[in-house]
């Protein structure tokens, strides 16, 4: 008998396969498995090619699979439709933020933080799912790299309005990432480019943070991600959290100021010791 633990995400799916032994025996990368945007034929074919690569059966294999876009139930009973049609001797499915909470804490009740182009907090409380945040560019991602590039947008472009001195490596670092030498071209790229292109300006800050005005947006983004977390401990009653997203998962002056925040009100690191493969599996126990 074999476990494989899928991570379906909007970019790209990756599996694992381990005996019962929980021995890891290869590992599978292919497209990605967003429900709401992968055709039902193209998640099939993920799935057939990834138990032609592994050479097993798949009344052979336990499956646990996260999927990104698998937020309501008509998702995930659409994905364990399609387990069940291949035949797999068992099958769990959930979304992408239920499998990384399990690969931060295991069965164990905590929240998850991702800081990434965008932001979002996730908690489990025994089989209860709890979100906060994720509403998109739009209406919110506070403390994500497409904030932090978006509020270093709006400060430069003020200042240039009013004449204001601009810290020369800042605004060089600016035109050399947006590919552009003067502040009409700037703007003409803000707006003709979308938000992975814009949180791509989020080093600059990180690289800058000594910076009077780069510190501001580093301490503006730190507090809205802790509310973020203020926000779904209150509702899901845990301190244990876990990180997510280069913002935050990497050492930078975000993941150092949020952690002193953290620390105040009593929420506690927990690190990553498992992949998410991994965590996919858990949904079988």
């Amino acid at each position: 008998m074999y476990k494989i633990g899928v991570d379906g995400g909007g970019t790209k799916t990756t599996a694992t396969i381990y005996n019962d032994k929980m021995e890891v025996l290869g590992h599978f990368l292919s497209g990605p498995m967003n429900l709401q945007v992968v055709s039902v034929e193209n998640i099939v074919a993920i799935f057939k090619d990834m138990l032609e690569f592994f050479e097993v059966k798949a009344e052979d294999v336990e499956i646990g699979v996260g999927a990104a876009g698998a937020g309501r139930k008509e998702d995930v009973e659409k994905l364990e439709n399609i387990l069940k049609e291949l035949n797999f001797k068992k099958y769990v499915a959930s979304n992408d933020a239920h499998i990384a909470l399990l690969a931060n804490h295991g069965k164990n009740d905590g929240m998850l933080l991702i800081s990434g182009t965008g932001s979002i907090a996730f908690g489990l409380k025994g089989e209860e799912l709890y979100r906060k945040g994720g509403l998109g560019h739009i209406l919110g991602d506070e403390g994500s790299g497409y904030s932090i590039g978006l509020n270093l947008l709006k400060a430069i472009f003020k200042a240039l309005d009013n004449k204001v001195d601009i810290n020369e490596r800042v605004l060089r670092e600016i035109f050399e990432i947006a590919k552009v030498d003067n502040k009409n071209a700037l703007l003409k790229w803000v707006y003709s480019n979308e938000k992975g292109e814009i949180a791509k300006l989020a080093i600059v800050v990180l690289r800058n943070s000594k910076n009077e005005m780069c510190k501001t947006i580093i301490d503006k983004n730190v507090q809205a991600l802790k509310e973020l977390v203020v926000d779904l401990k209150n509702e899901c009653k845990t301190d244990k959290i876990g990180f997510a997203g280069g913002i935050i998962e990497n050492d930078t002056p975000v993941r150092r100021g949020l952690l002193k925040e953290l620390e105040k009100i009593g929420v506690q690191l927990v690190e990553r010791t498992r992949t998410n493969d991994h965590g996919a599996t858990l949904l079988l126990d």
